[in-house]
């Protein structure tokens, strides 16, 4: 009899344990204030969201027009090219694959856009044909994605470091616009390049 409760009493406490992990690891069914279920009220950081589908947006065939800018740029015609935008790994990221002809000269760049939910910024990896290096930049916007002000560095040719910002701005739904620029001795922001980028027909 003593043993016939003993396993009594065991099978109910497997039970128990087994009902606490079922209910810990599935989704809370309470509804929030706002009717939303527990489980859904935080996006998972693995999963695009709001801020990478308005990137993929820009997904398209675009052509390019690259303005250099400053008192060293006077006079100097602007430059051709042509990008395309690709939504990749399942509508995480933004890619961008560029062709433009600088002073007869062919350049080629790629650049990947995101955003990470796990800090809460934007995220640029640019590359092109005239480097063998890869700049990284991280970006916030007070304007929901319309406007994005992305900071990083760059490395000149024996020297140190360099600050770098591009000023993403969308102008509309087939135009935006990137404005490369850096700190200049006075300390304060210097655009050098102006790239437009409109959506082909």
């Amino acid at each position: 009899m003593k043993r016939l409760a003993k396993r009594y009493f065991n099978g109910i406490a497997f039970a128990s344990a087994l009902l606490f992990l079922f209910a810990a690891s599935s989704p809370a069914q309470e509804k929030s204030a706002h009717g939303e279920d527990a489980g859904q009220q935080a996006a998972s950081p693995a999963s695009p969201g709001a801020e990478q589908a308005a990137l993929a947006k820009l997904a398209g065939d675009y052509d390019r027009v690259v303005r250099f800018l400053g008192p060293g740029a006077a006079g100097m015609p602007s430059f051709k090219g042509t990008a395309k935008f690709s939504v990749v790994l399942g509508g995480r990221f933004l890619m961008e694959e560029s062709t433009d002809t600088v002073m007869g000269r062919k350049v080629d760049a790629l650049r990947i856009y995101g955003y990470n939910n796990a800090t809460n910024h934007y995220e640029m990896a640019r590359m092109y044909t005239m480097s063998t290096a890869i700049t990284m930049m991280t970006g916030t916007s007070s304007d929901g994605g319309k406007t994005i002000e992305y900071s990083g560095s760059t490395d000149n040719l024996g020297a140190s470091r360099s600050p770098l910002h591009a000023k993403l701005r969308i102008i509309n739904d087939d135009e935006f616009e990137v404005t490369m620029s850096t700190t200049g001795d006075d300390g304060k922001d210097a655009p050098f390049q102006s790239t437009t980028y409109t959506r082909k027909k």
